[in-house]
């Protein structure tokens, strides 16, 4: 909203004092072009960001407050032409790079940012909810459900429970199978600084006490991954949101289905739920075995079985012509 109202027209005042009625599709365009060119480069993406916002806006206020609005003139951003752009597909982390990461950052002294990326990836928490404290001590293996850890999501509004393990019965009697064992390694290394799991300390000052833990911001712990990564020798490409495309990515891989693939993820809808998981030589090969398979099962058929195939296959190209048939006088 400030990249249109901050505008600075040719007379020199901000587009944000105009009257409604002043903005028109011709004005619209020009904005438009005005953000996506930037003035420090192009930000196309910021651009349609605007651009969608601003008609949302004059849809909701104009149906408000119809009295402000040029009824002889429609909703100016409606039909604004943006240029075409291919979307690059966000980088995802691997599981070796995860845990790489995490046990990197745990030498380090960063057991913080090892939390992190291994509850981005594993549970598929947002990043931003992960540091926000989202996740308390007491969602992990509490009085309710001692075996699962609770997974809220604050944009949806999504609680899961994922289970950490189960009890298999075997010849010998009852076995328990845990499903995270890795990953609770690592949170064995992360300290209780108060009921949010991730919180950092803040250093100490002289002889002043010690002020209460807080949690990481943002940039902050942004910073603490590129820091990180760079000592560990990941790629550039490696974030925390490249930890949760990689949870997202392996559940493909795994082969559930979509509706076992949302159970885990918390997403609404099957779109949003796909455009997390990248398309990796691992799900390639798998839709390959089973191509293969299918292939063998069919050429594999007995003789009787290829007959009758072929003979309901001729039968529906030789369809017999309809005999016409004449009416009655």
């Amino acid at each position: 909203m400030l990249l249109i109202a901050d505008t600075v027209t040719k007379k020199g005042d901000r587009v944000g004092h105009r009257l409604i009625r002043a903005i028109t599709p011709v004005s619209a365009d020009k904005l438009y072009r005005i953000i996506r060119d930037g003035p420090r480069g192009r930000r196309p993406r910021q651009a349609e960001k605007a651009v969608g916002l601003c008609r949302k806006a004059w849809r909701v206020v104009h149906r408000l407050h119809p009295e402000h609005f040029d009824r002889d003139v429609p909703n100016p951003w409606e039909g604004v032409t943006m240029e075409t752009r291919t979307k690059e597909r966000k980088p995802a982390a691997t599981r070796d790079q995860v845990y790489a990461f995490a046990w990197g950052c745990i030498a380090r002294g960063e057991p913080g940012a090892a939390a992190a990326a291994v509850i981005t990836f594993e549970w598929l928490q947002r990043p931003e909810n992960v540091l926000a404290g989202y996740l308390r001590w007491p969602d992990y293996r509490g009085e309710q459900y001692p075996n699962a850890i609770r997974i809220e999501h604050h944009k949806t509004g999504e609680m899961i429970w994922h289970p950490l393990q189960e009890d298999v019965g075997t010849d010998a009697g009852t076995e328990t199978v845990r499903f995270y064992p890795e990953a609770e390694e690592v949170l064995a290394q992360l300290p209780r600084r108060g009921v949010p799991m991730i919180l950092h300390a803040p250093p100490a000052r002289g002889k002043k006490p010690a002020a209460p833990a807080k949690p990481y911001s943002f940039g902050g712990m942004e910073k603490i991954v590129q820091r990180m990564r760079a000592e560990i020798g990941l790629p550039a490409t490696f974030t925390l949101d490249a930890c949760r495309h990689g949870g997202m990515t392996e559940l493909e891989e795994a082969e559930l289905t979509e509706g076992q693939g949302r159970a885990l993820s918390a997403h609404r809808t099957a779109e949003s739920y796909h455009g997390y998981a990248k398309r990796t030589m691992a799900r390639a090969l798998g839709a390959t075995r089973k191509r293969r398979a299918h292939v063998l099962v069919n050429v594999g058929r007995t003789s009787i079985q290829n007959e009758g195939a072929e003979r309901v296959q001729n039968d529906a190209v030789s369809v017999p012509e309809k005999t016409p048939t004449r009416s009655k006088a």
